[in-house]
């Protein structure tokens, strides 16, 4: 928990550079995402697999662009990354 409100704290101080940094994370660690995905195949459970990673990504972008509160956007950064993430570890790891 002390490492999530550190990262909020630095986040939320330095909220517009921290946007810009984000996007670039969320983009790079959601394209992996779909790289390992699509090398599977496309049938209906990579399609799936693929539109929910992309949610992930459009949940943090909608916020940044509606202009939420900064502890809401840091929010659903934080959970979007780490869903991608985890996301990541169970497809090349246990082949999910």
């Amino acid at each position: 928990m002390f490492l999530y409100y550190k990262l909020r704290a630095t986040f939320l101080s330095y909220y517009l550079l921290a946007i810009a940094a984000s996007i670039i994370i969320l983009s790079g660690v959601g394209s992996a995402n779909i790289m390992f995905i699509s090398m599977g195949g496309n049938d209906g459970t990579a399609i799936l697999e693929m539109i929910l990673v992309t949610l992930a990504s459009m949940v943090f972008l909608s916020a940044a662009l509606a202009q939420l509160k900064p502890v809401y956007v840091f929010n659903f950064f934080f959970w979007g990354l780490l869903f991608q993430i985890s996301f990541m570890i169970l497809k090349t790891s246990i082949g999910f």
